[in-house]
């Protein structure tokens, strides 16, 4: 339970961190190799290095991605934007269904963790915004809800 939350801390960690600051010296060797390896066509990278983990924010096939390594070079996880239109079927039909009457962002932020691809995105009506982090096979879980 405690890696799962260490883990978990990274990836919100990963989500919430925006601005990189462009210091590759502070970039472990072994990490720098592991992100090579990973991601050898990544252009523009920007890194940031907190007490446990490295953020390598990069451009790849023209997206913009997020990728999270621990001190060993161990790939934690991955994210990076995309359109709500563009997750998958099992977890559109499940927010219809569920959410139906709801607004749908227009973006979502894809987290790649573990092997699991999470969604989270925001549903919104006159009353409420509710964030959602949603699995793919069409499982929802509330994040956060904030009264309008």
């Amino acid at each position: 339970m405690k890696k799962f939350k260490t883990l978990l801390t990274a990836a919100i960690m990963l989500i919430a961190t925006s601005a990189f600051a462009n210091n590759p010296e502070t970039v472990s060797p072994k990490v720098k190799e592991a992100f090579t390896s990973d991601f050898s066509k990544a252009s523009k990278v920007s890194w940031e290095k907190t007490d446990e983990f490295y953020f390598a924010s990069f451009e790849l096939g023209g997206a913009r991605l997020e990728a999270a390594y621990d001190e060993t070079g161990r790939l934690l996880g991955t994210s990076r934007t995309i359109l709500a239109s563009q997750m998958p079927l099992n977890v559109t039909l499940s927010i219809a269904e569920k959410y139906a009457g709801y607004q749908v962002s227009v973006s979502a932020l894809e987290l790649n963790l573990e092997g699991q691809t999470r969604y989270y995105v925001t549903v919104s009506n006159q009353k409420q915004v509710i964030q959602l982090k949603c699995l793919s096979n069409g499982d929802l879980e509330v994040e956060a809800k904030q009264k309008i």
